[in-house]
């Protein structure tokens, strides 16, 4: 058989991508059903852990156990946006803006605060104490990579790396 027309190609559907609010919501119900996900968290103190709990079209969920003192470099999420609840200890999160160095903004997340973020935001996540931290995230679209900056000094962020999200371990942009 001789096709005279071209065959159009099936469209994928794909879910919208949720709003930072909507993917706030989303976290905060994850959070708070502990039952769910609880006896997956470990802190390991070589490396920051991190599992990804739950995948939809849409968005996708993550635990990540934070030991004393382990964080992650200046990174942004590949185009996703997320939101980050923080269930136990305390994280430091400081914020940067790409083109403006000295635009950056740091803010202490005790457990119980959760925070949203657009596709664009770009930001570095320390475990400053001793005591172990755990925090739930999720990503929308769903988390494929994240790419890492140099933020030392006063000039603006430079790319360095691209990261795998679903790499079997952390890389060069775990801090320790």
């Amino acid at each position: 058989m001789i096709l005279t027309e071209p065959v159009a190609a099936p469209t994928i559907e794909r879910a919208p991508a949720l709003s930072p609010a909507q993917l706030l919501g989303v976290v905060r119900d994850l959070a708070h059903a502990r039952d769910r996900w609880r006896e997956l968290v470990r802190h390991t103190p070589t490396q920051r852990w991190f599992l990804r709990v739950a995948a939809h079209d849409g968005f996708d969920c993550w635990l990540i156990g934070w030991d004393a003192h382990q964080g992650v470099a200046f990174h942004d999420h590949g185009g996703s946006a997320g939101a980050l609840y923080v269930v136990d200890g305390e994280l430091f999160e400081t914020s940067a803006l790409r083109d403006r160095p000295r635009a950056r903004v740091e803010q202490q997340l005790r457990a119980g605060t959760a925070r949203a973020f657009g596709a664009d935001h770009v930001h570095r996540v320390v475990n400053r104490s001793a005591a172990v931290a755990t925090s739930v995230h999720v990503y929308s679209p769903p988390l494929v990579s994240m790419d890492f900056y140099d933020g030392t000094g006063d000039v603006p962020l430079r790319r360095t790396h691209t990261e795998s999200a679903l790499a079997l371990r952390s890389g060069p942009g775990e801090l320790r």
